[in-house]
C-alpha cells in the first residue's frame, strides 16, 4: 500500500496550488492501492474539515510530518518557493521527514521562484539549499526552472519537470452558475479567465484586449472566475462571479469559448491544462512553458492579446490530455523503496513547444 502525506494549501479559495493539492488527493484516494492524507498549511488551516488535517503553528506542522515519516507516509510538498515563508515551511518539512526516515518531495509551482533565489539574501539562499539537500526529490514546472535550481546546487539526479495536472474526468464536472449560464446566453463569444488577486496576473490586461475586439463582437462577454471581482468596476459586458468550488469551476470554463491566461509570469499553469482537456481554445502569454494547443502572445501586449484571440476564434477548439499521475507514483514508488528516486527523469513533459506563423503552438 502506498502511503502518501502532502503538505500544501487546501480549498477554500479554489485556485493556484490549492486546487493541485486538492486535485491529487482526489486522484490518490480513488485508488484503492493508496493511503492519502492531507496536511493544511492554508488559510483554514487550524479547521478541521473533511479532506485534510489541520495544523495549529510550525511545531505542530514538523511533529505531524515527522509522525507520519515514523509510519512509513512518503510527504509531499507543494509550496510556490517565492517567498522566505514557502522556504521555512519547506525546510520544516523536508528535515522532519528525514528524522522520521523518510525523504520528502517538495514540488515549486512558481514562476517567480528563480528570480527570488537568484536575488535573495545568503542567509535566505542557505535555508533553501538546506531543505532541497534533504529532500529526496523536487518536481518544478518547466525547463527554466529546473536549470536554475541546478545552477542553485541541486543535484541534478533529484529534479524533475512534472505538470501539477492530474486530468480531469467527467464525474468532476458540475453545473454551470445560474447566474455565468444566463451570462453565457447573452454574450457570444464568451472569454474567460481564472480572476486571482494581483496586477501580475494580468486582468486588466484581459478587459483591456476585449474592449478592441467588441466592436468586431458586438456581444462578445467576458467571465471571471475567482475572488478577484475588479472592485474599481467592471463594464456591463464583464461578470465577475466570485469564487466556485471545483465542480462548478470547471463547468464554466467548459461553457467558453475562449479561456484566457493574461499573467505576466506562470510555472506551468493548471487552469491552462483543465481548459486543453475539456476541449476550450486557450490563449495565454508567452511565458516559460506553455503545452501544446495554446494559442501565445508576448506578455502585457493588449494589442497583440486581442488579435491572438481573434485568431483562436477563427480556430478549431482541440482537446489536449496531459496528467502527470502516472509519473508522480512512479516516483513516489521509487522513493518508497529506497527513500531516494532511481533515476529522476530530466523532464516528464513533452518537449518544448514552438510556435507557427500563425502563433498556435505545435511541437519541435
Amino acid at each position: 500500500m502506498r502511503q502518501i502525506l502532502i503538505v500544501g494549501d487546501y480549498p477554500p479559495p479554489y485556485g493556484g496550488l490549492s486546487v493541485q493539492v486538492a486535485a491529487l488527493r482526489q486522484r490518490l484516494a480513488m485508488r484503492g492501492d493508496t493511503d492519502v492524507r492531507v496536511l493544511d498549511i492554508g488559510a483554514r488551516r487550524r479547521e478541521r474539515r473533511p479532506g485534510c488535517l489541520p495544523v495549529h503553528g510550525p511545531v505542530d506542522l514538523a511533529t505531524s510530518v515527522l509522525v507520519h515519516a515514523r509510519r512509513g507516509f512518503i510527504p509531499h510538498v507543494h509550496t510556490n518557493g517565492h517567498n522566505p515563508r514557502s522556504w521555512i515551511v519547506t525546510v520544516g518539512c523536508t528535515s522532519a521527514a528525514r528524522v522520521g526516515g523518510r525523504r520528502a518531495i517538495v514540488s515549486l509551482g512558481s514562476g517567480r521562484m528563480p528570480a527570488f533565489l537568484e536575488t535573495a539574501s545568503p542567509a535566505m539562499r542557505a535555508l533553501a539549499r538546506a531543505a532541497l539537500t534533504v529532500a529526496g526529490a523536487v518536481i518544478v514546472r518547466n525547463e527554466r526552472a529546473r536549470a536554475a535550481l541546478e545552477t542553485f546546487g541541486v543535484s541534478p539526479a533529484k529534479l524533475v519537470v512534472l505538470p501539477g495536472f492530474y486530468g480531469v474526468g467527467p464525474e468532476e464536472i458540475g453545473d454551470v452558475p445560474r447566474e455565468a449560464l444566463d451570462f453565457r446566453a447573452a454574450h457570444e463569444p464568451l472569454l474567460g479567465a481564472i480572476a486571482t488577486r494581483g496586477p501580475e496576473y494580468g486582468l486588466s490586461l484581459l478587459v483591456d484586449a476585449a474592449a478592441r475586439l467588441r466592436p468586431r463582437y458586438p456581444r462578445l462577454g467576458v467571465l471571471l472566475l475567482g475572488p478577484d471581482e475588479l472592485a474599481d468596476g467592471c463594464p456591463s459586458w464583464v461578470l465577475p462571479v466570485g469564487e466556485q468550488e471545483r465542480p462548478a469551476l470547471l463547468a464554466s470554463m467548459q461553457a467558453l469559448d475562449v479561456f484566457v491566461r493574461p499573467t505576466y509570469f506562470d510555472g506551468d499553469a493548471s487552469s491552462v491544462r483543465e481548459a486543453l482537456a475539456l476541449g476550450v481554445r486557450v490563449v495565454a502569454s508567452d511565458t516559460d512553458f506553455r503545452p501544446e494547443g495554446v494559442w501565445r502572445f508576448p506578455p502585457g501586449d493588449a494589442d497583440a492579446l486581442a488579435a491572438t484571440i481573434d485568431r483562436a476564434l477563427a480556430g478549431r477548439p482541440t482537446r489536449g490530455e496531459s496528467t502527470s499521475l502516472p509519473a508522480l507514483l512512479a516516483l513516489y514508488d521509487s522513493l518508497g523503496h529506497s527513500g531516494m528516486p532511481a533515476a529522476a527523469p530530466r523532464t516528464a513533459v513533452p518537449d518544448a513547444p514552438v510556435r507557427d506563423a500563425s502563433g498556435r503552438v505545435g511541437l519541435g
